[in-house]
């Protein structure tokens, strides 16, 4: 099942590779990644200051997760010695070909988050952005994150927050207004959110998950996508007076 699982997920995000909404060219060119990176940072700005691409020059970085590869060439430019990982191959495709446009060279291999093919102590830093809740056996992965990283490597893992509002707008759609009252969030995130079997996590569970590293540090953020109004419509401007505990991402840092 949980192979079956994997090419579920596989197979949703080689339809639908992060950032596209779903629209793939036959040839992209540069524009067309430079109009997803520009969308991406401007409904995500804070990724720069969780990332810290610059920190990691002339350090082996892995990504879990790459997608198209924008965060990718944000650190090969800033000097790591870089690798991405995903399991959809449509979307390493693409990330070969930012990363081709932008004339630069980067490890890119498609791969499963749960067995990892690298040696013991490998990594200075394993980053996972909006990725590894959509692998059918987290805590798996983030031993093989535990594993790879190097003695005193870092993590930077962004994971979906269970009681945000996103949760509630996804309760409205396909729990009240389905006449489902009873719906529980975990079944919600599964079933509707993104690919088949996606998880949203709370404090408590990331925590269990997490009790191999130390000075695990826990961040939640409200997004835009939290106050989300219709495609591609988002009331951003209402963030800051919003309560951090209902953001959708909980962004974590940890050490080996």
């Amino acid at each position: 099942m949980p192979e079956k699982n994997k090419n579920q997920v596989a197979q949703f995000w080689d339809s639908k590779p992060c950032g596209t909404l779903g629209i793939v060219p036959e040839n992209p060119a540069l524009e067309y990644f430079i109009n997803i990176k520009n969308r991406r940072y401007k409904l995500e700005p804070f990724i720069f200051d969780f990332a810290r691409f610059n920190k990691w020059k002339d350090k082996k970085v892995l990504e879990i997760g790459c997608g198209i590869g924008i965060d990718g060439l944000e650190f090969v430019m800033a000097g790591a010695d870089y690798t991405g990982i995903d399991i959809s191959e449509k979307s390493l495709d693409l990330a070969k070909k930012y990363f081709e446009l932008n004339n630069k060279k980067g490890n890119l291999i498609i791969a499963d988050a749960e067995k990892l093919s690298f040696a013991d102590n490998s990594f200075d830093l394993v980053y996972s952005w909006g990725v590894l809740h959509h692998t059918p056996d987290i805590k798996q992965a983030l031993k093989e994150v535990y594993r790879v990283l190097k003695p005193k490597g870092e993590i930077c893992i962004m994971v979906y927050n269970r009681h945000s509002l996103v949760a509630i707008q996804l309760y409205l759609l396909y729990g009240l207004l389905k006449c489902r009252p009873f719906i529980n969030f975990k079944e919600l995130f599964a079933k509707y959110h993104e690919s088949p079997g996606t998880k949203a996590l709370t404090i408590k569970e990331i925590k269990g998950l997490l009790s191999s590293f130390k000075n695990v540090k826990i961040k939640k953020m409200v997004t835009p996508y939290d106050l989300r109004i219709g495609k591609n419509l988002y009331l951003s401007l209402l963030r800051k007076f919003i309560p951090s505990f209902c953001g959708f991402f909980t962004v974590i840092f940890g050490k080996k």
